[in-house]
């Protein structure tokens, strides 16, 4: 197994390797080792099913459904669309936009998603990519007086709540998303693996700051999301159709980069491992 960098500072493209098929033990660790070090992996010409994009995910965990039902895959529930075409061919309005604004999954759930992973079917012929920001990296870019200001500050996460996140009750009725409660978690969090100190908020879900006015939540993370998404950070990735994308959900932020036709079909697949139910 061969692995190249991607010209960025996260993406790394792992070679030779066949998802379609059962992984031995060998290749299993040998990925689980790559991916420790570098929190985007890209498997590219891939041909899978639902379910054996299950049964890749499983080998990192247990997998956690989207909390979206119409999106669940029929036969394959624990896997889901991130589409815009609808069953009957139109489009599907919040399926263009869902995911255009940076977040982690999960975020406001109690114990969010450990990684996740993509697989693209259908992908626009023009633009339609996916955005990383390495959270870590986020962190340590930020001037040192920031970094000792925010050390000891809280977000409070609720489902749909963040800056960005009203549209995510399109795709819920009151009584699911009614469910949540909020979840207060550090701003900055060390990795649970790696110990690396990590920028944990979300455009989504993050609500604001304990102590903050909404106001001044709202103004502040728009400040910190500009600084920690620069190209010191960042990884476009430009789907073609068969590439599947790994990535740590502790390490990165991510959104649809939302450059694309909405006429342009997008027919994806998604599995997320571990924590409570995601968005």
């Amino acid at each position: 197994m061969r692995s190249r960098r991607l010209g960025s500072p996260i993406g790394l493209e792992v070679l030779d390797v066949n998802l379609a098929e059962p992984l031995g033990d060998r290749t299993l660790t040998a990925i689980r080792s790559l991916f420790a070090e570098n929190p985007v992996l890209v498997f590219r010409n891939q041909d899978l099913t639902a379910a054996a994009i299950a049964r890749f995910a499983r080998a990192f965990g247990q997998i956690v459904p989207g909390v979206i039902e119409k999106y669940r895959h029929p036969d394959v529930p624990d896997v889901s669309y991130l589409t815009n075409v609808e069953s009957d061919g139109s489009i599907d309005a919040f399926g263009v936009r869902r995911a255009s604004d940076w977040h982690y999954d999960g975020s406001f759930a109690e114990s969010p998603p450990d990684c996740a992973m993509l697989y693209g079917i259908k992908v626009p012929s023009d633009g339609g990519g996916t955005l990383f920001a390495d959270m870590h990296t986020a962190f340590l870019t930020l001037p040192q007086n920031l970094r000792d200001r925010i050390e000891d500050l809280e977000t409070i996460n609720h489902f749909g709540l963040g800056p960005a996140g009203r549209e995510y009750f399109d795709g819920m009725s009151p009584d699911r998303w009614g469910a949540y409660n909020p979840v207060r978690r550090p701003l900055v969090m060390p990795h649970p693996i790696t110990g690396r100190k990590l920028l944990k908020f979300c455009m989504i879900h993050t609500a604001g700051f304990a102590g903050m006015t909404h106001r001044d939540s709202a103004n502040f993370m728009a400040d910190l999301l500009v600084q920690a998404t620069g190209d010191a950070s960042t990884y476009y990735h430009a789907w073609q159709p068969g590439d599947l994308v790994l990535w740590d959900e502790h390490a990165t932020m991510h959104r649809n980069a939302g450059d694309f036709s909405p006429e342009q079909p997008r027919v994806m697949l998604r599995a997320m491992v571990g924590g409570d139910p995601a968005e």
